[in-house]
C-alpha cells in the first residue's frame, strides 16, 4: 500500500505502528478496528512485512521491494499466512491450519511467523474459540493481525489479547483518492457517487471522454464552431454518449470547472443556474438532443453579452 496515503489519512495509526516497530515494543497480537473501507487490510499486510523487512525505512515500515516483502505481497512465504475473511468466513479449519503450518521452526529470513485474519468479525464460534486458545499460548515469533468492521462481533477475551488499534472512518473524497486523481475525486464525491459506481465508470473508455468534452466545450463556448463540434463531434445523436449517466456527469463537470472560468459573477451565477436547470431535466423522461443544444445556446447568450 501507499506509506503516504496511510500517514496521511490515518496519523494516528500510522505513529501508533511506528513506534511499535522503531523501539521494538511489539505485541504478540493487534487488532486493527474501523469503519469499513478504512484500509485495514492493506495496512495490516504493510505491518506484518515492516516485521521481517530487512530494509525499513526511517519510520520503521517495510521498503514493500525486497525479496521478503514481494514474497509475502505474493502469500508465497513459508512463515506467513493470510487468511481472507471478505472471500469467506473464517471457519476453525483455517486456524488449524494456521497452527499446522507454524508447527515447524521457521525457515526462512526471519525467526518471526505472522498469520492476518482479515474481516474476523465474521468468524464463527468455533474459530473463535480455538484462536483464543491459540492467543493464549502463541509460541515464540508468532504474531497474530486480526481486522474486523465491527469489534463488538468479537470475543472480549480475544480483545484483552489484542493490542487494539482504532482506525477512523475515511471520507468519500479520500477513498476515491485511491483510484483516481485528487480533482476528480473531489468533484466525484460532491456529487454523490459512491465508489463502487467511479470504479464502473472509470472502466469505459467514455469517462475520460465525457470530462475532456467538458473541457474543451468550456474553453469555446461562445462559438458557433464548437456548438456544431459538441453536436457532431461528441453528443452525437444514437452514439453511446447520448445516456443520461454521461450527458449528466459532463453537467457536472463543468459545474465543477466553471469556478475557476474567468467571467463576472452575473455570468457565473446564469451559467450556473442553466446547469442546474439542465441537471433537474434529467430526472424525467426527456429528449437529450433538445436539451443539449439548447443548452449550449443558453450558455452562449451569457457569455456573448
Amino acid at each position: 500500500m501507499n506509506k503516504e496515503e496511510l500517514k496521511k489519512n490515518q496519523p494516528i495509526v500510522y505513529q501508533t505502528l511506528s513506534n511499535a516497530l522503531k523501539y521494538n515494543r511489539l505485541a504478540h497480537a493487534y487488532l486493527f478496528t474501523g469503519a469499513k473501507g478504512s484500509i485495514k487490510s492493506q495496512t495490516a499486510l504493510l505491518f506484518a512485512q515492516s516485521l521481517v523487512c530487512e530494509h525499513p525505512d526511517e519510520d520503521g515500515f517495510a521498503c514493500q521491494e525486497c525479496d521478503t516483502c514481494k514474497r509475502m505481497a505474493k502469500e508465497e512465504s513459508n512463515d506467513f499466512c493470510f487468511v481472507h475473511g471478505d472471500q469467506e468466513n473464517i471457519k476453525k479449519d483455517h486456524i488449524l491450519n494456521i497452527i499446522d503450518k507454524f508447527s515447524e521452526t521457521a525457515q526462512e529470513v526471519s525467526n518471526k511467523r505472522i498469520y492476518i485474519l482479515d474481516r474476523f468479525d465474521n468468524a464463527n464460534n468455533a474459530a473463535s474459540n480455538k484462536l483464543l486458545k491459540f492467543l493464549e499460548e502463541p509460541g515464540q515469533g508468532i504474531y497474530a493481525i486480526l481486522t474486523a468492521d465491527e469489534k463488538s462481533n468479537l470475543l472480549p477475551t480475544i480483545q484483552s489479547r489484542c493490542q487494539i488499534v482504532t482506525f477512523r472512518p475515511i471520507s468519500l473524497e479520500d477513498e476515491l483518492k485511491t483510484i483516481v486523481d485528487e480533482k476528480s475525486a473531489k468533484m466525484l464525491a460532491m456529487n454523490g457517487y459512491s465508489l463502487d459506481q467511479v470504479k464502473e465508470m472509470i472502466e469505459t473508455e467514455e469517462y475520460e471522454q465525457v470530462k475532456q468534452f467538458a473541457l474543451d466545450y468550456m474553453n469555446h463556448w461562445d462559438s458557433l464552431e464548437q456548438i456544431v463540434i459538441m453536436q457532431t463531434e461528441c453528443f452525437i445523436p444514437k452514439s453511446k454518449y447520448m445516456d443520461k449517466k454521461w450527458v449528466r456527469l459532463w453537467i457536472q463537470w463543468l459545474l465543477f470547472n466553471i469556478k475557476e472560468k474567468e467571467m463576472n459573477l452575473s455570468q457565473y451565477s446564469q451559467i450556473q443556474m442553466i446547469l442546474v436547470q439542465a441537471l433537474d431535466a434529467l430526472r424525467i423522461p426527456v429528449d437529450l438532443a433538445l436539451l443539449l443544444d439548447q443548452t449550449y445556446n443558453k450558455i452562449r447568450k451569457v457569455v456573448t453579452k
